[in-house]
């Protein structure tokens, strides 16, 4: 590398291609940092350049970076621009963290504003390509050597085409501004799907035309189109200028209806999952339902895999084995104190369904500010629970099913009262205007609240079941049920059309509500006014212990005085006291957590381990699968002691191997894969435990006694610095063990007693190994 260009002096090489190279230099006349770039392939005399310099150099924009002086080293010449901190987007295109569509889309709109700019200053091309583009500190783009050196129909030749090169221009044809829109689109392209572009051919059809062959990448419809349209190989079908281009993609970001204007379904849909994609929250919690969704829906997956996704949330499996352990599920008999356990009990779908409820609570309650949207969320969950007491006489088994069809009914409606609350508003005024929900939503947003919803259900993986479950039924009079699905469908619009007629209504007009009510479902359900009256109240006891379980205030909402007036049920809140005492009778703890949701004291520790040995025990003397027990173990040991990981491992004889069979904790499935060691003897803490069955831990394995004891296969899988083994002995043969660890030394802090207690847990294992011995 030089250490001088003219008076510059180059203190370290930014970015480099075939075409230029980008310096960090120090201009020792106006003491300050500067960019240098040198432009080695230009055979443009220097008279030229500088031509091209003053106009460009005449340019203010802020996306545009600041030219400051040319010149020529060496027989090279050189562009000097005010220092940007940042990397150009071809460096941070080979980052691992990709840009989301949404992001990709901004940044290409923000550098069309700038391509714009220069255009109407009389720039064109101008040799568009990610080198040429800087990305600040604050990830916005800015243009870095625009309008010089740019391309002449004569100067392409073919070392200096690169894939941002419009066809024309490689063609030797006219330049205009038409080859930057290309480039954008090529940019587009790489930025949404990380990499590199391929142009999309057209393919001949059936009927002679052309039809477009799809990326293999996953994007909307909306944001390829623009791709397309701006790529063709053409000039005249791109766009005609770099505003519309710009224009198209901010619709993309944020589509602009007017209030009575019927918009496109399919944007809404698209527009509504990139909006999700977007915000830090959302995706989350569509990765965590879509999880739960697939696991229960693969026929492969095992009762581990659906447990340690929840397991993944204290609080969710706090709240989710509180809820199967009230009267509501007392059908199955005793008390279940591990989500294994309650997988064997109720089934995957069961657990499924009452954990994507509460999931949807938890987030939808913590996003509602307004009153009225915290209501909102109360009434979609009071539905479902008013849906669970009319599934019996609608002939529906799977009450779960009922609650989470109701609660995902009004999905749409609760997301766009979230994410587009003037549109939500919008529907309300026309509402007032005499306008059903329906038809205002569709004017608004283009569908229903309920098609939405369902939209969001499929990407989430939602069954066919239950997407089925969630649909709204239409027409004055609704006809007899064919079958169990139509039966829970019917079930699912009665309570939601019940739990509105109560929330909206006066008492005085109950009675003919009612009425006009069962007529409209008579010929598909025979159901009397008074059972309504029955479901709701019934519906209202079990709400108080549901609410009391995720943390809803229901005596503060509005929304249910009106219900309890209505009804004519009571108004009073239920005296604290007396309702932690009917929790605790039916085996949920009241006792408060901290702020991480952790249990409170070490005695909330030793009481899992106590109630996970009493549960297995019991489990011991029925019909059981070894595997549900070995899983029960490991998760008892898990939750009670807080471990970062817990993992078994079995003895593998075929391989000569004690292989990790399954885990919890932190990155458990790549942790998996690595967590092996052969059976032969070397002198290792493995190896001593499994041969002398030794149970080991060990607070710090950096200590000197212990550091060369610790196996390079552990080290290079994991950095956690101290762990726990329990070997499982049967015949003098260690034919498991049990792994758990933490991350930092000395953080095991495991008492004699809680020792104790795992040992205990240990011997359970041993125990079902024999008993299926």
């Amino acid at each position: 590398m030089h250490n001088k260009i003219g008076r510059f002096e180059l203190l370290r090489k930014l970015d480099e291609n075939k075409q230029n190279a980008v310096y960090l230099a120090h201009d020792p006349h106006m003491e300050r940092e500067v960019l240098i770039k040198l432009l080695p392939n230009s055979a443009m005399p220097l008279k030229g350049l500088l031509a091209q310099v003053h106009t460009a150099s005449q340019l203010q924009h802020q996306r545009i970076a600041t030219l400051l002086d040319a010149g020529e080293h060496d027989g090279t010449h050189y562009l000097v621009y005010a220092l940007v901190n940042g990397i150009t987007l071809a460096q941070q295109l080979q980052s691992p963290q990709c840009f989301t569509p949404t992001q990709a889309a901004q940044i290409v709109a923000d550098i069309l504003e700038a391509v714009g700019y220069a255009h109407t200053k009389g720039l064109a091309p101008l040799a568009l390509q990610a080198n040429h583009i800087m990305m600040t500190e604050e990830q916005t783009p800015l243009l870095l050597g625009i309008g010089v050196g740019s391309f002449t129909t004569q100067e392409v030749t073919a070392d200096l085409v690169t894939p941002y090169t419009a066809p024309e221009l490689i063609a030797g044809n006219k330049a205009t501004v038409s080859a930057d829109i290309y480039a954008c689109g090529v940019l587009l392209q790489e930025l949404a799907t990380g990499l590199p572009f391929i142009e999309k051919v057209k393919k001949p059809t059936a009927i002679g035309k052309s039809a477009t062959t799809p990326m293999q990448i996953q994007l909307d419809d909306a944001l390829e189109s623009i791709i397309l349209k701006a790529t063709s190989k053409t000039p005249e079908d791109r766009y005609a200028s770099a505003d519309l281009m710009r224009q198209a993609i901010l619709d993309y970001l944020t589509p602009v209806h007017s209030e009575h204007k019927p918009v496109d379904a399919h944007s809404t849909m698209d527009f509504l999952l990139r909006r999700m994609r977007s915000k830090r929250d959302f995706p989350a919690l569509s990765h965590t339902i879509s999880e739960i969704n697939r696991l229960a829906d693969d026929d492969s997956a095992s009762n581990n895999a659906l447990a340690q996704s929840i397991l993944n949330d204290f609080a969710l499996t706090n709240k989710l084995l509180k809820l199967v352990n009230t009267v509501t599920y007392g059908q199955f008999g005793g008390h279940i104190n591990t989500i294994s356990k309650a997988v064997v009990i109720l089934g995957f779908e069961t657990i499924r369904n009452v954990a994507m409820s509460l999931i949807l609570l938890d987030f939808l309650q913590n996003k509602a500010q307004a009153s009225q949207l915290k209501d909102d969320v109360l009434s979609s969950f009071f539905a479902g629970i008013v849906a669970a007491q009319l599934a019996p006489a609608s002939h529906v088994k799977n009450t779960e099913e009922a609650i989470i069809c109701s609660m995902f009914r009004n999905l749409g409606k609760l997301l766009v009262s979230f994410y587009f609350f003037e549109e939500s508003q919008q529907v309300s005024r026309l509402m007032e205007q005499g306008e059903s929900e329906d038809k205002a939503a569709v004017k608004v947003l283009g569908m229903t609240y309920n098609e939405l919803g369902i939209g969001v259900a499929k990407s989430w993986n939602f069954p066919p079941r239950l997407i089925a479950g969630m649909r709204k039924l239409s027409g004055n009079k609704i006809i007899k049920p064919n079958g169990e699905l139509e039966s829970l469908s019917l079930t699912v619009n009665l309570a939601n059309e019940l739990c509105s007629i109560a929330s909206n209504g006066h008492v005085a007009d109950k009675s003919k509500a009612l009425k006009q009510l069962s007529a409209r479902y008579e010929n598909a359900l025979s159901v009397t006014e008074q059972q309504l009256r029955q479901s709701m109240e019934q519906a209202l006891d079990e709400l108080a212990t549901r609410a009391r379980i995720v943390g809803i205030n229901v005596a503060q909402s509005q929304l249910m005085t009106r219900v309890n007036t209505w009804i004519g049920a009571r108004t009073e809140p239920l005296n604290k006291a007396t309702e932690e005492t009917e929790l605790t009778s039916l085996g949920i703890n009241p006792e408060p957590s901290d702020e991480k949701g952790n249990p409170s004291t070490k005695h909330d520790s030793e009481s899992i381990l106590t109630e996970g040995i009493q549960e297995i025990t019991n489990t011991l003397i029925e019909e059981h699968q070894l595997n549900d027990i070995m899983q029960m173990v490991l998760e008892t040991m898990h939750r009670g002691m807080g471990f970062n990981r817990t993992i078994l491992f079995i003895r593998d004889a075929k391989h000569h191997q004690m292989a990790a069979r399954f885990g919890f904790g932190q990155d458990i499935d790549q942790v998996l894969k690595k967590f092996q060691f052969g059976l032969d003897f070397t002198p290792d803490v493995f190896h001593l435990a499994i041969s002398k069955g030794a149970d080991l831990m060990l607070e710090d394995i950096a200590a000197e006694n212990v550091a060369g004891k610790i196996p390079e296969w552990y080290k290079q899988a994991v950095t956690s610095q101290s762990f726990l083994l329990l070997p499982i002995m049967v015949n003098n043969k260690a034919l498991g063990l049990f792994y758990a660890d933490m991350e930092q030394p000395n953080r095991m802090q495991v008492s004699t007693r809680q020792l104790s207690l795992l040992r205990t847990l240990r011997n359970q294992s041993v125990l079902a190994i024999k008993q299926k011995g």
